[in-house]
């Protein structure tokens, strides 16, 4: 259950903007625009070894690197862009999906927390959250997360894929039926998880005769 979760933080890219203050940084935009990204790690590399004052610089390298599986590497560029802007909430969202990846749960609530107090009503961070709250088994926070992406974003359809996962894994079929059901409406397959919804949905019928 967890990987088929997992799929889904891969599929948000978190939004940068930069003032292009450098050729290296022009051109290092464009190569993560373009998903060029061992080429964008190349040019924020040139960029940094003479400025390391610019945090958007560091945030663009630690996306190159997260998209390269270089977790770590990652998280560290996440922390010297944090060092040098705490608001940046885009980094703090980075640092804490790298700290998914890494099975460090308990820092990535941390990190989605802290950006959310800067954004409260962002339903990527909330979303992100609440399945680093499922990876905890802190079933009642990340139902709470969920729903309030819902809420705010009602056609957030991996909300309901999540939350309807949550409210399986409790033994609370009927909602988890609603929810999956309104997933499939939402998004069909094109995040590769409705194979999985349309088992899990099975089950339930089978368990409801």
């Amino acid at each position: 259950m967890k990987k088929l979760l997992l799929v889904v933080f891969l599929l948000i890219s978190s939004a940068y903007i930069f003032c292009a203050q450098d050729s290296e940084i022009t051109a290092g935009l464009n190569a993560l625009r373009s998903g060029d990204y061992s080429a964008a790690l190349n040019l924020y590399n040139k960029f940094l070894a003479n400025n390391q004052k610019y945090a958007p610089a560091f945030y663009g390298r630690a996306l190159a690197s997260y998209k390269l599986k270089n977790y770590s590497k990652s998280l560290e560029d996440c922390k010297k862009a944090i060092s040098l802007d705490n608001k940046y909430a885009d980094a703090i969202f980075l640092a804490g999906l790298n700290s998914i990846e890494l099975n460090d749960y308990k820092n990535a609530i941390k990190y989605f927390t802290d950006a959310l107090s800067i954004l409260p009503n962002n339903t990527k961070f909330l979303y992100s959250r609440a399945n680093a709250y499922y990876f905890l088994q802190m079933d009642n926070e990340a139902i709470e997360d969920y729903s309030r992406v819902i809420d705010l974003e009602p056609s957030f359809g991996l909300a309901y894929y999540g939350r309807g996962i949550a409210y399986y894994m409790a033994n609370k079929f009927p909602l988890a039926k609603i929810d999956l059901e309104n997933y499939i409406s939402l998004n069909a397959n094109k995040d590769n998880l409705q194979d999985e919804a349309l088992r899990i949905l099975k089950i339930i019928d089978r368990a409801d005769k």
